[in-house]
């Protein structure tokens, strides 16, 4: 696998600047003298972190005392709410000791978000997508799905006295009945797998949802691309937990089928006070506004497939967001 990395990113003329970190899975701390270095020596990997002139902390996954290896760590928060309702929870978690906080919740600074701030400054950036990468296809056929790529998993975090659901079959499991309600197809490619016990399988499949394998459809970047190009639209549903408190969270993989062309009906979770919604993205609350979704995109697709470009190249362009990004890790 860490082979297969390396291999990717040569394809993109990045194999000489990466790094890989293979710690043991019996390790109690990320201390780099314990890790096997895979891309550069040990020296080579230790004058590398020590001259960054910053690091990207993604969703904190790297922890002390590695952490304080780099002299500029950024927090980038791509799971809004979850981590910050976490890290009160689990001693392994510490974020105080970054520069600058930055989050996918574009929501999280309004008076309606609830997401704790634990002390901290939190400065948002939109999800972005290497448009160069992503050419837009031709118009799907009649009978392609409104389809998305997820995980089927269970959760749940305590906030005070509420629970709050992380679990993606909660989130579809609340639109089961959308296939039967609107017109069209519906997808998921999630990692049930055909002998799984849960009933959840035959759940869906009752209720009219086509369901396929995700180590088959994503399983590399191209297959992933293709399986989102021959969709008719996305249908994204978000963690409870997004929704109940507000977040604006918004999916990279929504913004991938955006500059596919392709309209992205997503559960709001206060995104839509930040993002323009009504063509290329449609945003709603409840099963009747998922409903109405389906049948705005279906009666006006060549206009939500135009907009849904239109927005991925004015608003989720990397070249773009990640300059906003920089500018705000100081």
């Amino acid at each position: 696998m860490i082979y297969g990395f390396f291999d990717r990113l040569q394809c993109h003329g990045l194999g000489e600047n990466a790094v890989v970190l293979l710690f043991d899975k019996d390790c109690e701390e990320y201390d780099l003298r314990f890790a096997t270095t895979y891309g550069r020596s040990y020296s080579e990997t230790k004058a590398l972190i020590n001259t960054a002139d910053m690091f990207w902390n993604i969703c904190a996954a790297a922890q002390q005392p590695l952490l304080d290896e780099f002299r500029y760590p950024v927090l980038i928060d791509l799971d809004p709410g979850h981590l910050q309702v976490s890290v009160p929870q689990q001693n392994d978690i510490r974020i105080d000791k970054h520069q600058r906080y930055l989050t996918v919740g574009l929501n999280i600074n309004e008076p309606d978000c609830e997401v704790p701030k634990l002390g901290h400054e939190w400065h948002t950036f939109r999800p972005f997508v290497h448009i160069p990468s992503w050419p837009q296809p031709h118009r799907p056929h009649l009978a392609s799905p409104f389809s998305s790529v997820t995980h089927w998993n269970w959760g749940e975090l305590w906030l005070d006295d509420r629970i709050l659901s992380i679990s993606k079959r909660d989130a579809y499991l609340r639109y089961l009945q959308l296939p039967q309600r609107a017109s069209g197809s519906f997808e998921l490619a999630i990692q049930i797998h055909p002998d799984d016990r849960s009933g959840d399988r035959e759940l869906l499949e009752t209720h009219g949802w086509q369901l396929t394998d995700p180590w088959k459809v994503a399983a590399s970047p191209e297959a992933y691309q293709s399986y989102l190009q021959h969709s008719r639209a996305e249908i994204c549903c978000a963690k409870p937990i997004y929704q109940e408190l507000r977040t604006g969270w918004f999916s990279d993989r929504s913004v991938a089928y955006l500059a596919s062309g392709r309209p992205v009906l997503a559960e709001d979770t206060g995104y839509s006070a930040h993002l323009p919604t009504g063509m290329g993205i449609v945003a709603f609350n409840d099963l009747d506004g998922a409903v109405a979704g389906v049948a705005d995109i279906n009666d006006n697709y060549s206009q939500h497939t135009r907009a849904a470009r239109e927005l991925a190249e004015s608003l989720f362009d990397a070249r773009g967001c990640l300059e906003q990004m920089l500018t705000a890790c100081f």
